[in-house]
This record gives C-alpha cells, structure tokens and sequence, in this order.
C-alpha cells in the first residue's frame, strides 16, 4: 500500500471513484486512495481490478462522554450529554436520548480520556439517524482539535507500517 504523500503514513485506504477519470484509471487498475489521518486524497496503483469501496475512512470503535447542543441554541453550557460509539477523522456517531432531525448544526465536545481535556468541533450536521444514534460529519473545528483527532485516530487504527501487508479494507475482485 502507497504511504500518504502529506503524512507519510501507511494508514490509507481505497477511496470511492467519483469522476469519470477516476473510473477510466481503474481501467489500469490506477484507483483513488484517501489518508486516514489527514484525509488527503491521493491516486495510487493497485495492481488488480476491485470494486468501489463504500466508505473513505475508517470507523474505529470508542466508548467517549460527548456533549452536544444545536449551533442555532441560544442557551449556554455544555448542552445535552450522549455516547459517542465510533470515530473517525470526518465524523461521529453518538448516542443519545436527543432526537435531532437530518441537517441539524451542532457544535459538540468529546473526551478521550480523563488525563487529556476535551476536544471541540465547532460545527458538525446530522447526516444520519438510526432510533437513538446519530451520525455526524464534521464540517468546522480548529487544526489543534483536527491534529488530536488524528492522534486518537493513529491509537486505535491497524498499524500498517510494512509496506508489503494487505491494505486495509479488501473490496473484492470484480468480475
């Protein structure tokens, strides 16, 4: 697996073809890959046809207090509690007994863990609900948070430093 040419890292992953040159390259098994620490998206020779992943980025399980309220809220605090139960470098998913509808703007903090303070995303909206889970993508948070993120992120995500291991999701062979 290529490593990163932002990071360097080794923690990619096949990304989804979107354009119709993205889909001409995978004719030379050439398909688009996407950092999982940084989100850089970079092309990259597989070697073998595949089919298109369905998702960009990794979701690693977590168990994290979060604190959420609506964007548009006129009330001060830390809002309304929840779980956050996976993670990734763009988004969440988080439990709660809160509903809030699709395309809600929330600004939401979570705590990985009892020695470190919270990390703070500005903004984020409803992509996604599910009875008492909803998915958020985040749209706005300063770099120091988006840089502890992706320490979290390193933790939790498969060491991939030799080059010669399986990259980590496996789309099968199209036929």
């Amino acid at each position: 697996m290529a490593d990163c040419p932002r990071c360097g890292t080794f923690l990619t992953r096949l990304a989804r073809r979107r354009s119709i040159i993205d889909h001409l390259l995978g004719a030379v098994t050439l398909y688009p890959a996407r950092c999982q620490l940084c989100g850089r998206r970079f092309r990259k020779f597989v070697g073998r046809f595949l089919m298109n992943p369905r998702r960009e980025y990794s979701r690693v399980p977590v168990r994290y207090p979060v604190w959420f309220r609506s964007t548009h809220s006129l009330t001060e605090g830390l809002g309304q509690p929840g779980i956050m139960t996976n993670l990734t470098i763009r988004g969440c998913r988080i439990k709660s007994e809160i509903p809030l509808p699709l395309g809600t703007r929330v600004s939401l903090e979570f705590q990985p863990s009892v020695f470190t303070l919270p990390i703070t995303v500005d903004e984020a909206v409803v992509r996604s609900f599910s009875g008492d889970t909803v998915g958020l993508r985040f749209l706005r948070l300063h770099r120091e948070e988006e840089g502890r993120i992706q320490r979290v992120m390193s933790l939790y995500l498969p060491s991939t430093m030799n080059p010669h291991r399986e990259p980590l999701n496996q789309p099968t062979l199209e036929k």
